[in-house]
């Protein structure tokens, strides 16, 4: 909480992305050790259960839906047809689905065109009833001095994109552009009239996070765009949680050097997971970001899951003492992978002793810092 808060601490935090207190499920039996090593060693990041919010419908679950499976010739793969009817006409999705553990992929999305947001945009909306705190205080009492509870938001943008893919929403933000903001605006307000409602109960101090800016740099979108559609929308939701005495965590991959700036005038307190110069599609020098903005923003991440999955252990343990070294300068660090842990259905012997290696070499790494 002190990294959130830009106060003095005793050592860097270190992070598994995905642990928790306990074990619980495996995606694999091999990820157990990880898991009981992650739960002891670890500064925990926690979910706070009970404030989600779907912004297509609200509460309101008299949509009419419809879903079909049909076969794809492999026995590995389905294809799920998912069908929304809205006031204004129907919405297909089709999404190929794994019967052996892997990630699927969205082979046709809601939305294909501007007519397909008007009927995205009819669809009837309730707003959730109002929230418990004992919810939040029940999940902090949990995690209690070990970490964090965060409550867990969706975005606005993101979700617009998750309705149209990349391809559809570049298309559609030069062809349609009022019509793509006339939609993350609508959005944008339920996940204000949201937070505001959650913020209402009395929460003290709390710790909300969100994925979806990534969508909407270079090379998807453009830095307008950004301005446009995440700026413009984050930043009053970022003014409302501080102003109620909370605290903003926010994960964006990509190039976001240069965006580090626009993160902190937003009010993002903690920045995930900002991928080294080395990773496919990264652009963060650890040093030159904790010289430049110092202690102005928490910065969360720097080591690339992909080195975990394939790297040796001396070059494991050389990007940590780099990253340690030159995050630590800022006073805000939290070591973390790029990407959560357990996402991989067969993980191989190496990952796994690498996952191992990363807990116990981090844990030394961030304690050599210890005031």
């Amino acid at each position: 909480m002190r990294i959130f808060q830009g106060k003095e601490i005793d050592r860097p935090a270190l992070k598994l992305w995905g642990a928790g207190m306990t074990v619980g499920w495996q995606l694999h039996e091999a990820y157990r050790p990880v898991s009981e090593l992650a739960a002891g060693a670890t500064d925990l990041f926690t979910g706070a259960g009970g404030f989600g919010l779907n912004l297509l419908t609200g509460i309101d679950g008299r949509m009419k839906v419809e879903s079909r499976k049909e076969e794809t010739g492999d026995p590995n793969w389905l294809d799920c047809h998912t069908v929304l009817h809205t006031p204004k006409g129907d919405l297909e999705m089709v999404r190929r689905e794994s019967q052996i553990g892997d990630p699927g992929y969205d082979m046709e999305h809601y939305v294909k065109n501007e007519e397909d947001i008007e009927k995205l945009l009819s669809i009837p909306y309730t707003p959730p009833e109002e929230f418990r705190k004992e919810n939040y205080d029940k999940a902090v009492s949990a995690v209690g001095d070990r970490g964090i509870a965060m409550i867990d938001l969706p975005h606005a943008a993101y979700f617009l994109h998750q309705m149209t893919g990349s391809e559809t929403l570049a298309y559609l933000s030069v062809d349609a552009r009022e019509l793509v903001d006339e939609a993350v605006s609508v959005y944008a307000k339920r996940l204000y009239d949201h937070v505001k409602r959650i913020l209402d109960t009395g929460i003290e101090h709390p710790v909300f996070g969100w994925c979806g800016p990534e969508l909407f740099l270079p090379p998807l979108l453009s830095p307008k765009d950004f301005d446009d559609f995440v700026m413009k929308y984050d930043k009053p939701i970022c003014d409302l949680i501080h102003e109620r005495g909370g605290y903003v965590w926010v994960h964006s991959h990509g190039k976001v050097r240069h965006f580090i700036e626009r993160f902190i005038e937003m009010g993002v307190d903690v920045l995930n997971p900002l991928e080294p110069e080395t990773a496919s599609n990264g652009d963060v020098d650890m040093e030159e970001v904790a010289g430049t903005f110092g202690g102005r923003i928490g910065l969360e991440g720097n080591i690339e899951i992909q080195e975990i999955l394939l790297s040796s252990r001396e070059r494991i343990a050389d990007l940590i003492d780099r990253c340690v070294e030159a995050g630590w300068k800022s006073g805000r660090l939290i070591l973390c992978p790029s990407a959560g842990y357990m996402e991989y259905a067969r993980p191989t012997e190496q990952y796994i002793e690498n996952l191992l290696f990363y807990l116990k070499y981090g844990l030394e790494a961030v304690e050599r810092c210890r005031r």
